[in-house]
């Protein structure tokens, strides 16, 4: 049998997910490398773990994992509504924000639609586009690797269907400012779904920065995809949400499989909504994180772009891939750009004190190499 004559035309544009050094877990890295001291700084990942509340309700949920959970997910849809000041029917959940990203590309796109993609952003929105045989249009960054919003519209035709925009954006850290946002999604014809990915949206604190739920409540073309697996720590458990128009989520709904979002997960997320505690307390720890990583690029003559999210881009200067190589021999697995065109570019999440300063010597110390 060739398997080549039964798959759907997409076929050669779709490539698996393959784990890389960078994406191993930790004990998977030691092994691999042969140390048993790794530093994971490539994931994003929050340090801290999942709020206390959190594991206690999900504990407590696992002496029902022979009864199915709310299929909806309403306890935790109440929650947010509550939280973002909407209708719950303006809300659906899913399995992490990657789960949403294809169920709105599976809703919305045949094959021939556009999508429009900036060149510097998350990789799985080109994915979803490809995976429903639409055709994408990358739209070229600013200069300052800014999201070029003018390039954006100049791209929409007839046949846009999407935009995917990262606000804040993965893997540079930057934010639209909110006033060149709202003339964006004003300037948006009514055939055009705007959807922004807010992975990150709990980090960004400042005033550049609105999140675009706001817009939702103005009743614009815009759908907002939000994840737990960043702020609150619950990557393992795989939980997001989306919030738009009630249409909008209608339709998702008809394609969004029954029980998508287990119960553990579901157990977790309403109570890490809860514990305000555990936010404040992630993003104290980032924003020291933060401070280290600005202060060392800094002293290196290094340009870094200042972020909004859990970790910092840096343009190194040198082949990036030479410096990640030299970097895991001594456990630290960071993240590099090649990809994107931006072969001298890292990406290094936050972590603990003890895992920046660990990356702080490590850096020096390869570069001196």
């Amino acid at each position: 049998m060739k398997v080549e004559n039964l798959v759907r035309k997409v076929y050669p544009n779709l490539t698996p997910y393959i784990s890389q050094l960078p994406d191993l877990p930790v004990d998977e890295l030691k092994q691999v490398l042969g140390t048993d001291k790794v530093y994971k700084l490539s994931f994003n990942e929050n340090p801290l773990g999942p709020s206390r509340r959190a594991i206690e309700a999900m504990q407590k949920s696992l002496s029902q994992l022979n009864l199915y959970p709310c299929s909806s997910g309403k306890a935790v849809i109440q929650r947010i509504a509550e939280k973002e000041g909407v209708h719950p029917r303006s809300i659906i959940l899913s399995n992490g924000a990657d789960d949403m990203i294809l169920l709105t590309a599976q809703t919305f796109l045949e094959p021939d639609d556009e999508v429009i993609i900036p060149k510097v952003t998350f990789v799985q929105y080109l994915a979803a586009a490809h995976l429903m045989g639409a055709r994408p249009v990358i739209s070229p960054m600013k200069e300052d690797l800014g999201i070029d919003l003018a390039g954006i519209l100049e791209r929409i035709t007839p046949k846009t269907k999407l935009i995917f925009l990262c606000n804040p954006n993965n893997p540079t850290g930057t934010v639209i400012p909110s006033g060149e946002l709202e003339a964006f999604l004003n300037a948006i014809p009514g055939h055009v779904l705007v959807v922004i990915d807010e992975a990150y949206h709990e980090y960004a604190d400042g005033e550049e920065y609105v999140s675009s739920v706001e817009f939702v409540k103005q009743k614009k073309n815009v759908f907002v995809i939000r994840t737990f697996s960043k702020v609150y720590s619950l990557a393992a458990a795989r939980i997001g949400y989306g919030i738009g128009q009630t249409e909008v989520v209608d339709a998702i709904s008809r394609v969004r499989p029954p029980f998508n979002v287990n119960g553990v997960a579901q157990a977790g997320a309403l109570a890490s909504l809860d514990d305000s505690e555990h936010v404040a307390e992630s993003k104290r720890v980032n924003n020291v994180g933060k401070q280290l990583l600005y202060d060392l690029f800094e002293e290196l003559g290094m340009p870094y772009l200042r972020s909004f999210t859990n970790f910092v881009y840096v343009d190194t200067g040198k082949d990036s891939q030479v410096l990640f190589e030299r970097l895991a021999k001594q456990g630290i697995i960071v993240r590099t750009l090649t990809g994107y065109g931006l072969p001298t570019s890292l990406r290094v999440s936050i972590g603990h004190q003890e895992e920046m300063e660990a990356f702080r010597l490590a850096f020096q110390q390869v570069l001196r190499a």
